[in-house]
């Protein structure tokens, strides 16, 4: 990778760490913290752009899923429908595990909102849908990379409002005893770099005691403990 791709990372997500980590350090943490994979249910609600399927994370360590929520950059297109039926799938006395999130281009030169497909040899916009709809919508001329920066911001924003609603609405249909939520941007590079994630919300809730638990701070610092941070 050249210096520039995780110079740009850093300098809008100062956070992040590599993709490909995502699943065996969530299981592991989730271990650490009492929960069994083999009874978490995952779904997914991310863009259903094809540079997602394939450069985010596959479950292929034992947790159960996953569902299809997403639609045009992690909107939960199914709606409230999606949502209760896939309630309905968790392990009884299990979890469920809700992944979400818009995502945002950065190439191998370091600019933000494009990247360089599989196949190809020049950029394309990534996300083209988010960057499009606040292009409409904001009428003050501003650098590009920060108008990708701020579509993807405010994709995220309502998302994570969008999902918190359809849980909320669907809190009878729970057959199991946790949800967990994980919100964060999902990075996607140019073809031989490696795709990273930005967490911004990572919780349970104990759906018997409304009991809501924090686990951001304590994800970062786990990984940061074990040289990922």
């Amino acid at each position: 990778m050249k210096n520039s791709y995780l110079e740009t990372i850093r300098e809008y997500y100062p956070n992040a760490n590599y993709s490909e980590i995502l699943e065996k350090e969530v299981i592991a943490y989730l271990e650490h913290t009492g929960f069994n994979p083999d009874k978490v249910m995952t779904a997914n609600s991310i863009c259903s752009d094809d540079i997602n399927a394939m450069q985010f994370p596959i479950s292929d360590s034992g947790l159960l899923g996953p569902f299809y929520l997403g639609g045009l950059d992690g909107f939960p297109f199914t709606g409230l429908t999606g949502v209760q039926a896939f309630a309905h799938h968790m392990p009884e006395e299990g979890a469920l595990l809700i992944y979400y999130g818009p995502h945002i281009g950065i190439t191998e030169e370091g600019e933000i909102g494009k990247v360089v497909r599989n196949g190809q040899d020049h950029e394309s916009n990534c996300c083209g849908a988010a960057q499009a709809a606040l292009a409409k919508i904001n009428d003050q001329p501003q650098e590009l990379s920060l108008l990708d920066y701020q579509a993807t911001e405010v994709m995220f924003e309502a998302i994570q409002e969008r999902i918190h609603l359809l849980i909320t609405k669907s809190k009878d249909e729970f057959v199991g005893k946790y949800l967990i939520l994980i919100g964060s941007i999902f990075i996607n590079v140019d073809e031989g770099s490696a795709s990273c994630i930005a967490y911004k919300e990572f919780q349970t809730t104990n759906l018997y005691t409304n009991e809501v638990t924090d686990h951001l701070e304590g994800f970062v610092t786990y990984l940061a403990k074990n040289n990922l941070g």
